[in-house]
């Protein structure tokens, strides 16, 4: 009896560790506080503060917080689905002083286990509305080995980052086994800035409204159990153009950053442990428990019906005795 009620409570154990315990693992915390830092040492820019291309270093510091009260109105709007709601900031720089070269800030609403945006009010994109579509800041748990659509900020639209290969990704003091996906954005107006109109070569008259063009080749080095990027690359243009006789075309960026080492470091350390526990969860634990509750239950049955036998025999033996 002891074996059945061991093993009826292991394959109870064993199922609800796979339908239960992983549902509950693999989700994005709702208090989530996170940063990345890109750099590139050798970049091309318009440099804000001289109002001016310059060349230099340049770092680009993103910050993910997540709103644990803002995701339950978006839950709520979302029928009840479990969704995180997170702000993002992002700033590029060559110096720390105002203005940045660059700036973001965006509040939406994903999936905390695909990671995807999902529909909600609150969504918007430097104070303005926006209805975000596919990956912001990380891949699905169980990450899989095709394409992903990914949103990017610059244009406003999501992208296609492709499944390229399997890579191991060094920080400063470890590694850790990645899915590396690519994708390009080509060529795009995106915006309008007022600048010199001297900065085009031209007579400076006057501030003119110059178009803003922009193109990307971005690699992202996804550890495949967590969703997490591990590793951003981000191959950037951006060009002024002015729409006038004799106008040169101004480089306004022109950089290949990276995630920096101690960055990848820091992702290693906070998510590395976590890799085998999902892992374990989602496969072989749950057929190892469960496959050892069955186990237990035959044993169970065996010596039930071993018992019972041999009890039949005792009573046969008395009857024959008697007789």
């Amino acid at each position: 009896m002891a074996f059945l009620t061991l093993g009826a409570f292991l394959l109870t154990l064993g199922v609800a560790m796979k339908v239960y315990a992983y549902d509950r693992l693999a989700v994005v915390p709702l208090d989530q506080n996170t940063q990345q830092v890109l750099g590139d040492d050798n970049a091309n820019f318009f440099d804000a503060d001289n109002v001016a291309p310059g060349s230099g270093a340049i770092t680009t510091i993103a910050t993910v917080i997540g709103d644990p009260d803002l995701a339950e109105e978006a839950a709520d709007e979302n029928d009840g689905a479990n969704v995180g709601v997170f702000t993002k900031g992002q700033s590029t720089d060559n110096n720390d002083q105002a203005p940045p070269i660059d700036f973001l800030e965006q509040t939406f609403a994903i999936d905390r286990f695909t990671g995807e945006a999902v529909p909600w009010s609150g969504n918007s994109q430097n104070g303005e509305p926006v209805d975000y579509e596919g990956q912001i800041i990380k891949f699905p748990f169980n990450t899989q080995k095709k394409s992903y659509e990914y949103w990017d900020a610059t244009v406003k639209a999501p992208m296609t980052m492709e499944y390229e290969g399997t890579e191991k990704v060094e920080g400063t003091d470890g590694s850790i086994d990645t899915y590396r996906f690519t994708g390009s954005v080509p060529e795009t107006e995106f915006g309008i800035r007022e600048v010199p109109r001297g900065i085009f070569g031209l007579e400076d008259t006057n501030s003119v409204e110059a178009t803003r063009t922009y193109q990307n080749d971005r690699t992202i080095w996804v550890e495949p159990e967590t969703g997490v990027m591990v590793k951003v690359q981000e191959a950037q243009k951006q060009w002024l153009k002015l729409d006038e006789p004799g106008a040169e075309d101004v480089v306004a960026m022109d950089t290949v950053s990276a995630s920096t080492p101690e960055t990848v470091q820091a992702t290693i350390d906070d998510y590395g442990s976590k890799v085998g526990v999902l892992k374990a969860v989602r496969t072989w634990l749950p057929l190892a428990i469960g496959g050892l509750g069955v186990l237990f239950i035959v044993v169970g049955i065996a010596f039930a019906v071993r018992f019972r036998n041999q009890r039949n025999s005792d009573v046969d033996d008395e009857a024959y005795a008697t007789v």
